[in-house]
């Protein structure tokens, strides 16, 4: 009876211990967290708002992605609300399938360009197969978690189902506000699409944190670097790549407009988190 009592007993505390924690935790998610994952030579970035809602802006070329995210979200949180699809590029991409299979999500950003790629086909079959939401964002439109705001600044034009010679340049391009903090994401852009953004929406372009485009690429726009004027820079790059990202070009432009860089490639996993008027890498 006694052996009852003291197992009955423990198995309160534990309880009361798991909730305690629990609790901790979401005490602890008051602020906007925006992870730029360790996924090599792709982008994959993880956002967390205050809210306890989760956004994925791609998925990286291959399931590294789903250590980033499981390692970023409590436990026992299996439901992501948004995944974004800057464009169908396979090093964007491929982990995103898992992630669908994985996890409960709610809507999925996506251009609906066309574009021959077996895992790309294979996501978009999964989505149809969950009857997951999606939403074709366009310049102008606005979507708020919470008090954050997302604020699409790229594509100006419908493609869905267009045919395109580069799919880099049909990259959602989108500025995620949390209050005084901005942070622009850029995907794939190249100079040509970066120029024609930045004459089209110069007044948005200023951002505390940038998402480099294209992987640090020497095919950029300087005007439209030095108008965003980012204080920190993310590249997501490969080890070693063998297109020889980030370029000389772009390094030595951030180093001149005194913006702090960094790269997944030499210290791994970035994390900027920002409570609406300050911001700081964990």
């Amino acid at each position: 009876m006694k052996n009852k009592i003291y197992r009955y007993f423990i198995g309160i505390l534990l309880i009361a211990a798991i909730l305690i924690w629990i609790a901790a935790f979401q005490d602890k998610e008051e602020n906007l967290k925006v992870v730029f994952c360790d996924i090599g030579q792709g982008d994959a970035a993880f956002i967390r708002f205050p809210n306890q809602d989760e956004l994925l802006i791609d998925g990286g070329p291959d399931n590294s992605v789903l250590d980033c995210v499981g390692r970023n979200m409590p436990f026992y949180d299996r439901k992501i609300r948004s995944i974004m699809i800057t464009h169908p590029d396979a090093d964007h991409i491929t982990g995103i399938l898992e992630v669908l299979r994985r996890y409960e999500i709610e809507e999925v950003y996506l251009t609906g360009v066309n574009h021959k790629n077996l895992v790309y086909d294979k996501i978009l079959s999964e989505i149809k197969k969950q009857n997951i939401k999606t939403i074709n964002p366009r310049a102008g439109n606005v979507y708020k978690y919470g008090e954050v705001k997302l604020k699409i600044l790229y594509p100006t034009e419908n493609y869905q189902n267009q045919e395109v010679t580069n799919t880099n340049n049909t990259s959602i391009v989108a500025k995620l506000s949390s209050g005084s903090v901005d942070y622009l994401f850029t995907g794939d852009i190249t100079e040509s699409k970066s120029k024609e953004i930045l004459a089209q929406n110069s007044s948005l372009l200023p951002s505390e944190i940038l998402k480099v485009p294209h992987h640090g690429s020497k095919d950029f726009s300087k005007e439209f670097i030095e108008k965003v004027n980012p204080e920190i820079s993310i590249i997501s790059v490969g080890k070693k790549n063998r297109y020889g990202h980030p370029s000389k070009e772009i390094l030595e432009m951030l180093r001149k407009i005194r913006s702090k860089t960094y790269r997944t490639d030499e210290i791994g996993e970035v994390v900027i988190e920002s409570n609406g008027k300050d911001y700081w890498k964990e």
